[in-house]
């Protein structure tokens, strides 16, 4: 099931700031830590996944443990696809699908790219419900998921033409690489939770049998030049 959403090529990924996780005595209920009062409610359902630290991040000093990939976009966090969790208590059995509710505050982002969109911010967990499993189908069409490959390779080349020209340092050519790549990455991890229909089996080669089975120009323009 695919939980990111197509980007401008930056990453819409809001996770949460401050704070660090937290376990209790108590297995059995979960309550909220004191929160300042101008943080805001949310309740936001989704799947709940190890948190991995994307590329090109700032290092931090807290560094969740947990995030939630929201089944859908939510207005009060807007851009939402990631979210950090923080004062986590318990996690439920069936991470597939629960239902978050805690506090965070949007003015207060722990890093920012705004070249790229993105922020990193983090809910103060109130208490996790544990919901039914649910198969929500296909985040994206398959013509979307061609879209956003065909995006990404299109402002491959012309970073490549900005460096040649001399409009890009080296240093921020590879940078930009590097964040195209985080997308690439996680456009493949899409594509594996896609299910292509019958009629789309043109669309299923193109991905298994050819794009995802060997490093990308891209893949290998970033290994190139990180590995000298």
């Amino acid at each position: 099931m695919n939980k990111v959403i197509p980007i401008s090529i930056g990453i819409i990924m809001i996770v949460m700031s401050a704070g660090g996780i937290y376990l209790i005595q108590n297995p059995s209920e979960v309550t909220t830590m004191d929160v300042p009062e101008d943080l805001l409610y949310v309740q936001i359902n989704g799947q709940i996944k190890p948190y991995e630290t994307p590329l090109n991040a700032p290092q931090s000093d807290n560094e969740p443990e947990f995030i939630l990939i929201p089944d859908k976009n939510y207005q009060d966090i807007q851009g939402a696809v990631q979210i950090a969790l923080y004062n986590i208590k318990q996690l439920p059995e069936n991470l597939q699908h629960v239902q978050v509710s805690g506090y965070y505050d949007p003015k207060s982002p722990d890093w920012y790219y705004p070249e790229q969109g993105r922020t990193k911010q983090v809910i103060f967990v109130k208490d996790i419900a544990e919901l039914e499993p649910v198969d929500l189908g296909n985040e994206y069409t398959t013509q979307q998921l061609r879209d956003r490959y065909d995006q990404i390779h299109r402002e491959f080349e012309v970073l490549k033409e900005e460096l040649a020209s001399g409009k890009v340092s080296e240093e921020n050519y590879i940078f930009a690489l590097e964040s195209l790549a985080e997308h690439e990455v996680q456009l493949f991890k899409d594509v594996k939770e896609h299910t292509f229909e019958r009629d789309e089996m043109i669309e299923y080669n193109f991905w298994h049998r050819g794009v995802m089975k060997f490093p990308t120009t891209l893949e290998q323009e970033v290994t190139k030049l990180t590995d000298n």
